[in-house]
């Protein structure tokens, strides 16, 4: 599934060529996806480490986030109507969104709107972006919706059929939160 290349950070360009705009076009097709991954959260001077299992497609999303011992600290459930947050008591929460839920409940907000699309290395279509991209096409930073993203590498892996360099590194910050992702497998 994943293969071995690691592409290095070179000069990047402000403006999309035509292999980054192909390969947007690719991966706006991905509508679902399973990811594992390490996540490093750091808010308000504080810093937490955790494991995230993702299943995404565009209709429903489930999270959970396990501590660095295996404990399951939450399960996120998004559907088109609701999200659900179900702590390590087995406790649910709603909200309308992802990222205020994530902001009561666990003091950070989890952009989860634009993160399905982030972590393939693409922008989402809701809200306009900037971006600048290495020479064959992968963003090397992306600007939307007040969130900065970093990719700090790219291996090849397949997502449901579709064969394409993805970010293995993804690092996010807004104002005083930041994450990083490290995907483990696709």
């Amino acid at each position: 599934m994943a293969a071995c290349s690691i592409l290095p950070k070179q000069p990047v360009s402000q403006t999309a060529s035509a292999a980054s705009q192909q390969r947007i076009q690719t991966l706006a097709a991905v509508k679902q996806f399973s990811l594992e991954a390490k996540l490093a959260v750091q808010y308000n001077g504080k810093g937490y480490t955790a494991r995230l299992d993702w299943q995404h497609d565009g209709q429903e999303d489930h999270m959970r986030i396990f501590s660095p011992l295996g404990q399951q600290v939450a399960l996120i459930h998004r559907t088109a109507n609701s999200v659900t947050l179900t702590d390590q008591a087995g406790k649910q929460h709603q909200a309308g969104d992802v990222a205020s839920l994530t902001e009561r409940l666990l003091g950070w907000r989890l952009p989860l709107a634009g993160l399905s699309q982030w972590i393939l290395g693409i922008p989402h279509n809701a809200s306009p972006y900037q971006a600048s991209y290495l020479p064959s096409g992968e963003p090397a930073t992306l600007t939307q919706d007040d969130w900065r993203i970093e990719y700090d590498d790219y291996q090849t892996a397949s997502i449901n059929g579709i064969t394409a360099s993805l970010p293995y590194t993804t690092r996010l910050q807004q104002q005083d939160v930041r994450l990083k992702l490290v995907i483990q497998h696709w």
